[in-house]
């Protein structure tokens, strides 16, 4: 059926790259499914409320390689999720996902800030409770006492 209307886009000036684009876009979208699905699914149920501590053991190399493999596949993340954000996809998760794996100033309370809202809530927790995972619980913010 494609096969038709190849000669009509090879005209326009950018039909040489529509076979490309769709390529990607199938490709985006199978890596967005399951990249997304295994990094939400692991998440802890408190991830929201008790982030975890960073460990880290500066000046290894496994911890150099881990923090640039983890900040590239984030960026990927990143970029994919933008652009299947105008194609198939999960555009909004993948990004999420994407920042998740970032390392920067202010992660943590952008990334609450995102996944807090009621319609990407609603989303991950639909998706965790169809693979069987408890539900994430929601941002509690915790009331601190003044000393006196």
């Amino acid at each position: 059926m494609l096969n038709q209307y190849l000669p009509w886009f090879q005209n326009i000036p950018w039909g040489n790259l529509l076979p490309w684009l769709l390529t990607f876009s199938l490709v985006a979208f199978v890596f967005s499914v399951f990249g997304v699905s295994i990094v939400l699914l692991r998440l802890p149920v408190d991830f929201l409320s008790n982030p975890a501590p960073s460990k880290s053991s500066k000046g290894h190399l496994n911890w150099l390689i881990s923090k640039l493999g983890r900040n590239v596949l984030g960026a990927i993340f990143l970029i994919v999720g933008t652009i299947m954000l105008l194609t198939p996809g999960q555009g909004i998760l993948s990004i999420v996902v994407g920042l998740m794996l970032l390392d920067f100033p202010g992660k943590q309370n952008l990334i609450r800030k995102i996944l807090t809202k009621p319609t990407i809530f609603r989303a991950i927790n639909r998706m965790r409770a169809t693979a069987k995972y408890a539900p994430l619980h929601p941002h509690v913010k915790v009331q601190t006492q003044a000393r006196g």
